[in-house]
């Protein structure tokens, strides 16, 4: 497990990818998973943070895909340079490969290509750097049906795990954090939009706080701010807890409080 102590707070973040970066098919806009990420920095971390959002829709990660001749321009690998690392990012999480696995890049291509432009921030810049996995397609229904998208519908159902396990690869090797897709999802086909492609707002919201814990978990700086409020204010045992509870679980617990408080009132008598 790779713990980054110290790194953080986190004042730039960058998006990568195609549309699932973007948040396409998110009713409120604050479900989308990079503002999710971006609010529960914000609360946590002491700093204010900016975001890029440079996911562009229908595009894919390199000219060598097979989708390319009708993706949106540029590739991921023709603009990194002026989408992210000229923005000078502290944080960046690259949610690409959704229509490079559809389009029938093969895996290995997919992983050299996301590995050449991992490396390459990481040479350029001091970010830490997030890689989100592949989660599952239904095959066969809207963006999938390969009667009017046969571009986007090059896959079998195993394919999606196959580019998703490429991804935790990549990561490992370069040292970055991965996001298990398939994993936060669980082939939950209700967590996807009716064009059973992209991520309605619930599916969002959970990779969102998916993303989240991963960070919040490597970088000491996401709790900045909770430790700062827990010197300032003395919190404890004695002055937190409580929401929903009744009188009589209030009464309950202060006859034990007392119990306690007493047990050890005796016990440093005794010491003395």
């Amino acid at each position: 497990m790779m713990v980054t102590v110290g790194c953080g707070p986190f004042g730039r973040m960058v998006i990568l990818g195609d549309s699932i970066s973007y948040g396409m098919c998110a009713y409120e806009p604050a479900n989308q998973w990079n503002q999710v990420v971006a609010q529960l920095l914000r609360k946590f971390q002491d700093e204010p943070l900016t975001v890029f959002n440079r996911g562009l829709p229908a595009s894919v990660i390199s000219p060598r895909c097979p989708g390319y001749t009708q993706s949106a321009k540029p590739s991921l690998i023709e603009r990194y340079q002026q989408h992210c690392i000229e923005l000078r990012p502290d944080l960046v999480i690259i949610a690409e490969g959704t229509n490079d696995m559809r389009s029938g890049m093969p895996v290995q291509a997919y992983m050299e290509d996301l590995t050449t432009i991992v490396t390459d921030i990481q040479a350029q810049t001091d970010a830490l750097i997030v890689l989100v996995g592949i989660y599952h397609q239904v095959y066969g229904r809207g963006g999938n049906d390969p009667a009017t998208r046969p571009i986007w519908t090059k896959w079998t159902p195993d394919t999606p795990v196959v580019f998703n396990v490429a991804v935790g690869l990549v990561a490992q090797k370069c040292k970055a954090l991965f996001v298990d897709a398939q994993a936060v999802l669980g082939g939950a086909d209700w967590v996807l939009h009716p064009d059973a492609c992209h991520l309605n707002d619930l599916g969002q919201v959970l990779i969102g706080n998916a993303i989240f814990q991963r960070i919040a978990v490597h970088a000491s700086g996401a709790a900045r701010k909770t430790m700062r409020i827990i010197a300032e204010n003395d919190v404890s045992t004695l002055n937190t807890g409580g929401a929903d509870t009744d009188a009589d679980i209030q009464q309950l617990w202060a006859a034990a409080l007392a119990r306690y408080q007493k047990q050890a009132d005796e016990k440093d008598k005794a010491d003395k």
